[in-house]
């Protein structure tokens, strides 16, 4: 049977995306006036954000249900719900420096449910077998 769906792959990509995420969160504030003299002013916009945010969820979300609907570990599923409380949170009822901060716990926190996933595959017992991880 071939495979169509790389999930190691797709787990990779989330996790970096995440970290990516944190990343720009954290960078922002020093970045927002050097990016548009280097050509790059559209990373400093709202659009961004919600594109980078976008992307990591639905990565994660997808990723992670995947992983669930195989492995049956349910721990990286509840991380990813913890992530996205802090996400939601820095997104509607924070401001400021707290906004960036809890910004990047969800960002790290959406990485390392990407990686424990990866890791549930790896060490599953039923994915093994069949090779469905």
């Amino acid at each position: 049977m071939k495979r169509y769906f790389n999930h190691e792959l797709v787990d990779t990509a989330g996790a970096g995306l995440s970290i990516a995420c944190a990343i720009h969160c954290l960078a922002m504030p020093i970045l927002v006036a050097v990016l548009p003299l280097i050509g790059l002013g559209f990373l400093a916009t709202e659009r961004a954000e919600l594109v980078i945010i976008t992307g990591a969820i639905g990565l994660a979300i997808v990723s992670l249900a995947w992983g669930v609907r195989h492995h049956r570990r349910w721990r990286a599923l509840l991380l990813l719900i913890v992530a996205l409380a802090f996400i939601a949170t820095a997104r509607t009822a924070v401001e400021g420096a707290f906004e960036v901060i809890i910004y990047s716990i969800g960002g790290v926190l959406l990485a390392s449910a990407h990686l424990m996933n990866r890791h549930l595959c790896k060490t599953c017992p039923a994915c093994e077998n069949d090779g469905r991880c």
